[in-house]
């Protein structure tokens, strides 16, 4: 049997199977390629956004190393300020002493100021509640208002409250006031 006849008998006999194989070949050969090909798509993509992240970590660092460090300690010494700048807890007495003088230079009077203390979370800060009442004349309320707002204590005003009434020919205002100040726990 001569080699053309084998082969002319080998593919009579198992063409379908040669065909299969040939498929099968084909098919292997187009699912490496499509792979190769989608995964040095997204290998390409990846790197890029590695170097980008890199790059910017780098700046990020450089910065740091340029001015950040002044910034954060710049902010360590605006808070070691800020905490400097409020009084102990011995200056309530003062504090109170302040408002009876606004309303002493307002010519209105405080009848009484309720007050309760609450410690402020995470900080070494004591926060006073207070409350009181002053009763006047728009002008003098207002002149009181101000006094207030210019006080140079850390000053929350929470609740605010006004009720206006007359009285013999006179307008007379009722001021509410919930206000919040702040002391430190541990004083100088």
């Amino acid at each position: 049997m001569s080699r053309e006849q084998l082969i002319q008998t080998l593919w009579g006999e198992n063409r379908g199977k040669v065909i299969l194989l040939l498929i099968i070949i084909l098919l292997i050969g187009a699912v490496q390629l499509w792979q190769g090909v989608w995964v040095e798509t997204k290998l390409v993509s990846s790197r890029r956004e590695l170097q980008k992240v890199q790059a910017d970590l780098d700046s990020i660092q450089k910065r740091i190393a340029e001015g950040g460090g002044t910034q954060i300690s710049g902010i360590a010494d605006d808070l070691e300020y800020f905490y400097k700048m409020v009084p102990s807890r011995s200056g309530l007495g003062s504090f109170i002493g302040r408002l009876y003088s606004y309303a002493k230079a307002a010519d209105i009077d405080i009848d009484r100021i309720s007050y309760a203390a609450k410690p402020v979370k995470e900080t070494a800060l004591l926060g006073y509640q207070l409350g009181f009442t002053v009763t006047g004349s728009y002008a003098q309320v207002k002149k009181f208002i101000h006094q207030l707002e210019n006080s140079p204590s850390l000053l929350i005003l929470d609740e605010i409250s006004l009720a206006g009434n007359r009285q013999a020919d006179k307008e007379i205002v009722n001021l509410q006031i919930q206000l919040q100040t702040f002391f430190q726990v541990t004083g100088p």
